[in-house]
């Protein structure tokens, strides 16, 4: 899965320029109760501008007066320019790892030509990782703990067959024992009692 499949646009993107003033700035956050908004300046990201900094500058900087303070401000005083950056072409896996180790909002995403196209957000990658789970998709789950060699997932999945039962949605990831994957499956029957049963008895783990 590519970043570029997950992203927002920028033309989908609500943005502030280097000039608008903090009262703009903040009149469009609270459009979308938007936390942070990308900058840019004659098209190319600049940076990221935080309501979280907009209301600590106010205290720290002295003003008396908010209304004041967010007239003569502008988003170029304010403003941070520590983005990090990540390729159309990049996997969701990387992204989400990056935004995992950052505390930052979103990953702006490059083009092939280094020009800024959109930005991902921690929203978008647990929206793919939902659906990659298969959340909301199924009516049962059975996480089952299998071998790691061939044959095992064929194995697995034609005893599921032979019960006439339909996988909506597999997922494979790491398991916590040796040598072995594990497997989530979301499965449209409503009691899976009897196909647990089946599972466990051909030598599968089913977790409960």
């Amino acid at each position: 899965m590519l970043v570029k499949n997950h992203m927002l646009t920028k033309e989908k993107l609500t943005i502030v320029d280097l000039e608008e003033t903090i009262e703009n700035t903040l009149k469009r956050m609270g459009q979308e109760s938007f936390l942070s908004l990308p900058v840019v300046n004659n098209g190319d990201l600049a940076g990221i501008i935080m309501k979280e900094t907009i209301y600590r500058g106010y205290v720290e900087e002295g003003y008396d007066n908010f209304q004041d303070y967010i007239t003569n401000k502008k988003v170029k005083d304010i403003y941070t320019n520590k983005v990090r950056f990540i390729h159309e072409t990049d996997e969701i896996e990387k992204a989400s790892h990056v935004l995992g180790e950052l505390k930052i909002p979103f990953l702006a995403v490059l083009d092939s030509n280094n020009k800024f196209t959109g930005i991902l957000t921690h929203r978008a990658i647990f929206n793919t990782f939902s659906n990659m789970l298969g959340i909301n998709k199924g009516s049962s789950k059975l996480v089952i703990d299998l071998r790691d060699i061939s044959g095992e997932l064929a194995r697995l999945t034609n005893l599921i067959k032979e019960e006439n039962i339909n996988i909506s949605n597999i997922a494979m990831m790491d398991s916590k024992i040796e040598d072995n994957v594990r497997i989530v499956l979301k499965l449209d029957i409503d009691d899976t009692k009897s196909l647990t049963d089946k599972i466990r008895n051909s030598g599968f783990i089913v977790e409960n």
